[in-house]
């Protein structure tokens, strides 16, 4: 595994990125659980879609999805100039500046969407950061720590008992990161609207809010063609995620997300389960 990455870290971006088409074509042509919850979740979220803008679209987000993770290894791995130079442009940047200048620290929210390593990654070599992660275990797992880490930032895994950490992470004035565009354990989430839809989502983010008065940035890497880098945007949080309403607070984030999404929709990751926990009384959609 490591020497594999190793390799992919060295080959053009173009490259990789033509590799993860080639994979992407692959996943929607074969059945597999990809393909079936991209069309189940476009379905439920984009119902007014022809049958052929639905095949496109699953098409061309499973291709972003793969170029995603051939993409990783150099994001991880590549010398740091290539890394800090995928970033050609930032939208929004000024979000960061003032929320920063409240000192009151920085929760920056993103989703399964683009290459939000690319953005996240530079950013902590600019601002002390920390990032929540999903453990993976053995060799992959030391790779993607160390690369997250290697400019300075770091890591808490998700699995983990975080609230306390993070908020010693905001009372230092520094920034948070992570996607919570997950379905989080019982008793950790709240349902709230997604694409219209009622998502298990995570509280987390509106307790930290309510705790601390930090402000909450989103931010997302759009993916450039032809393997010329990555755009970051970035954005404030729509008004009502600092509210004392757990449920207004969770369906303010998930708007944020949402407007991510919308921005650059073929590059969302459709073929993500984001609606494993419905509510009682709904049928299963995977």
């Amino acid at each position: 595994m490591r020497i594999l990455f190793q390799v992919l870290a060295r080959l053009p971006l173009p490259l990789l990125q033509g590799l993860g088409n080639l994979l992407g074509w692959l996943l929607w042509l074969l059945p597999n659980s990809r393909r079936r919850a991209a069309y189940a979740n476009l379905a439920l979220c984009q119902p007014g879609l022809t049958p052929a803008q639905r095949r496109r679209l699953v098409r061309r987000s499973l291709c972003h999805e793969m170029k995603t993770i051939l993409e990783l290894a150099v994001i991880w791995l590549a010398p740091e100039q290539r890394v800090l130079g995928l970033i050609r442009e930032w939208h929004g940047r000024e979000h960061i500046d003032a929320a920063l200048a409240k000192n009151k620290g920085l929760i920056l929210l993103t989703l399964h969407q683009g290459n939000w390593e690319s953005v996240a990654i530079p950013y902590s070599k600019m601002h002390p950061a920390t990032g929540l992660y999903k453990r993976q275990g053995g060799v992959l797992d030391e790779i993607a720590t160390a690369g997250r880490c290697r400019f300075g930032g770091n890591m808490y895994a998700a699995d983990s008992a975080v609230g306390r950490p993070l908020l010693e992470v905001l009372k230092r004035r520094e920034t948070i990161y992570f996607m919570p565009d997950q379905d989080p354990p019982p008793g950790r989430g709240v349902f709230a609207p997604f694409f219209g839809q009622p998502a298990h989502s995570p509280t987390l983010v509106a307790k930290l809010v309510r705790k601390t008065g930090a402000p909450v940035v989103f931010f997302y890497g759009e993916r450039l063609s032809w393997g010329r880098g990555f755009i970051a945007h970035c954005f404030p949080a729509p008004a009502g995620i600092d509210s004392e309403d757990l449920e207004t607070a969770v369906s303010a984030m998930n708007a944020g997300l949402e407007r991510c999404a919308r921005d650059c929709i073929e590059q969302y990751w459709w073929g993500y389960k984001r609606f494993r926990r419905r509510p009682e009384g709904q049928p299963r959609l995977y």
